[in-house]
């Protein structure tokens, strides 16, 4: 039933109802085990404890749950106070890049060297066709943060940070208005 080896739960047998009736009266001042021992123990005399009461401590320590594994330990209105406050943010920064930034130079040699075969059989001689689709890849990462560039990469960035932290918030939210309107079965206590 219990840990052999546990004082506390050795204990709860010395406990007079009245000693465990204030486990389960004060079960906030409680860790869960302990209040789920009382009640075993209460059960175990064959003492009425109210399905109630039951349903009362285990509302609260499902409510302590799930606040102790919500993410950033944010309510979830302030999840989607901050991802509004960063797409607003976000969004003003890329069209104020877009609208300031000057188209960069497409080629500074004056001529795209991917169109050379000379330079293209270069790359291919000392590293094979991988680094040929490393180089082009390099260059289109490095495009993704010069000029009107930057302003989309910031806003498709901002869009789906955005989206994330909203998506949190929102199911984060129903999850627990769902949960607070479901009929609370007892807590499951040791047998």
């Amino acid at each position: 039933m219990y840990p052999a080896d546990d004082p506390f739960y050795a204990r709860l047998a010395t406990l007079s109802d009245a000693e465990l009736f204030h486990y389960i009266q004060n079960y906030s001042q409680y860790k869960v085990a302990a209040v789920q021992a009382a009640i075993a123990e209460l059960e175990r005399r064959d003492v009425y404890v109210s399905n109630a009461q039951l349903s009362e401590i285990d509302r609260y320590f499902t409510r302590q749950e799930r606040e102790r594994m919500r993410p950033f330990s944010l309510e979830p209105r302030h999840l989607r106070l901050l991802s509004y406050g960063i797409f607003t943010l976000g969004i003003g920064i890329a069209i104020a890049i877009y609208v300031t930034s000057s188209s960069i130079l497409q080629y500074p040699l004056g001529y795209d060297p991917f169109t050379s075969k000379k330079y293209l059989r270069e790359l291919e001689i000392y590293g094979g066709k991988i680094n040929i689709l490393a180089v082009q890849l390099s260059q289109w990462f490095d495009n993704l943060w010069r000029g009107k560039n930057l302003a989309y990469t910031i806003a498709v960035l901002t869009i789906m940070l955005s989206s994330i932290l909203w998506f949190l918030g929102s199911h984060t939210d129903s999850d627990l208005d769902t949960h607070s309107d479901k009929p609370h079965a007892p807590l499951d206590t040791w047998s």
